[in-house]
């Protein structure tokens, strides 16, 4: 089975161009992933709207096991991690906002909540494995993701769920689905840069995680793969090809 695989340095990412689509505002919103992670990189991004020293609407980064997620430049940890709870294995990871509370999921289950009323916008890209600025490297995300879903207007999940094995499909809400095997949603078209390639990944579906043992601090209040223009198959679904282009980040 094969996946978007990234090399965790500042040439390899998937950018989409700033888009309405892409502001949360303040609606009901879902982020999903499924990654297979094997960097060594300091602060590697999975997906950041803007950058740290320009302005982050939303991000999530994993530094040195602590899952952050970011809201206009302000980090919240929302679970510390043992490197084999999710390095070199296949982990699908969820955030939801419905009502105005956020809640994030691991392996389908409920590790965190906040209270969220935050107006997601910004005028930044959108950046899968690196930030929107490409400078360094530390902020690369090195690895596989099986599909990575952006969908405005919808909790996909708001109570414990399944983990989707298979690749999810797109839906009514989706503003981008990317794959190994192309892009969909509204925004599928609008892929302008990114360089890299395909490999087949690391042996999909995983077996069933088991139940993590880690503290997570439950209910609490308070990451370059280039699809070229024009390479997507009509209607921004089917087979890509790759290039390979040198880019800056920061």
């Amino acid at each position: 089975m094969s996946s978007l695989s990234f090399l965790g340095n500042t040439s390899s990412y998937i950018s989409i161009p700033n888009n309405a689509g892409l502001n949360f505002e303040g609606q009901d919103f879902t982020v999903e992933w499924f990654q297979y992670q094997t960097d060594t990189n300091s602060f590697p991004r999975i997906f950041q709207k803007g950058y740290h020293s320009g302005g982050i609407s939303i991000g999530v980064s994993i530094e040195s096991g602590t899952f952050y997620y970011w809201r206009f430049n302000s980090p919240t940890a929302v679970v510390t991690l043992d490197a084999a709870d999710y390095k070199n294995k296949w982990v699908h990871f969820a955030i939801c906002r419905a009502s105005g509370v956020t809640r994030f999921y691991m392996n389908g289950a409920l590790i965190y909540t906040l209270d969220d009323t935050t107006n997601y916008t910004n005028t930044q890209p959108l950046t899968v494995a690196n930030e929107s600025n490409l400078q360094l490297s530390g902020a690369s995300f090195g690895g596989y993701l099986y599909y990575f879903h952006f969908i405005k207007g919808l909790a996909k999940y708001t109570s414990n769920f399944t983990i989707p094995f298979g690749v999810v499909p797109a839906l009514d809400e989706t503003v981008l689905l990317l794959t190994a095997a192309g892009a969909s949603g509204t925004l599928a078209n609008t892929i302008t840069s990114t360089a890299g390639t395909f490999l087949i990944a690391p042996e999909f579906p995983p077996a069933q995680p088991a139940a993590l043992r880690r503290r997570f601090r439950l209910f609490t209040d308070n990451s370059k793969v280039y699809y070229k223009p024009h390479s997507l198959a009509s209607g921004g679904i089917g087979g890509v090809r790759n290039a390979r282009k040198k880019a800056r980040r920061t």
